[in-house]
């Protein structure tokens, strides 16, 4: 059946229609500016949403476990998407966002959306938050904007990109931000002073990493078990802390490139067995 939201609504209630599993297609009018904690929650047969033109907040839970539901294109007016919005949607496969300054999306909005092939994230996006796609296995198309300065902790962990295009605007990469990924390549923007402990460990398939100049503070196993990594190069001069056990389990791990004059300073961060490996460019 299809749901219409009347006109003249401002809010769909908490909980009101969850459960419901007679829900095939949702309709919500041009007067609605909320939609509450868990209202849609685990409307399993719900699978297309036309929005309304006000719609500012997506609560918490509101989407959860609604597992039919196949494309997201939320309005322009939205401004908030809260925790676990859409997450365990495992039949979403495609997630457009309009730009829109001052948008915030909560952490664990998508998580095991195991569907999900393709993320559009906004322009006017500043931070994704914790675990925001994580154990989404089939995502391999993601457009992070330029206005992104953070991504959090287990933000993409687990996903099926083999590459992803970071901005310049980013800053610090979380802890375990892309534990566990597909990625075959990574380039670290010049931007990135932080890169967080495991943030790119036990990605199996990662061949070559490029680290930006900016770099100051490496975390702790950040490239743990990288069984294929075979090529690292690091473009910083200035290298405040590396982390202990940034290589481990690297076993192809056959060069790693400085900047020149920078030998001693590496040597000084990395473990005896990696210094054979160092090459000044």
């Amino acid at each position: 059946m299809k749901l219409f939201i009347k006109e003249g609504t401002k809010q769909i209630d908490s909980h009101q229609y969850e459960g419901r599993d007679d829900i095939e297609e949702l309709i919500i009018a041009d007067t609605v500016e909320v939609i509450g904690e868990a209202a849609f929650y685990g409307c399993s047969n719900l699978k297309k949403i036309t929005w309304g033109k006000r719609v500012h907040t997506i609560g918490r839970d509101a989407f959860y476990k609604c597992v039919s539901l196949e494309l997201l294109h939320p309005p322009r007016s939205v401004k908030l998407v809260e925790v676990c919005a859409f997450a365990l949607c495992s039949g979403l496969t495609y997630v457009e966002f309009e730009d829109n300054d001052g948008i915030e999306i909560e952490n664990n909005v998508f998580t095991n959306c195991t569907g999900l092939t393709c993320a559009i994230l906004p322009n006017g996006l500043k931070t994704i938050y914790e675990e925001t796609f994580c154990g989404c296995t089939k995502l391999e198309d993601v457009f992070i904007p330029s206005t992104v300065t953070g991504i959090g902790i287990m933000a993409f962990c687990g996903i099926g990109a083999k590459e992803i295009e970071l901005p310049d605007s980013i800053e610090v990469i979380g802890m375990f931000a892309f534990f566990n990924s597909k990625l075959t390549s990574v380039s670290i923007p010049n931007s990135v002073s932080t890169i967080g402990d495991s943030a790119f460990g036990h990605c199996h398939n990662l061949e070559r990493v490029e680290v930006g100049d900016s770099v100051v503070c490496i975390g702790k196993k950040a490239f743990e078990n990288c069984t294929m990594l075979g090529e690292v190069t690091f473009r910083s001069a200035i290298i405040g802390s590396i982390g202990d056990y940034i290589f481990k389990k690297c076993k192809k791990l056959k060069r790693i490139n400085v900047p020149a004059g920078a030998m001693n300073a590496y040597k000084r961060m990395l473990l005896t067995y990696l210094h054979k490996k160092l090459v000044e460019f």
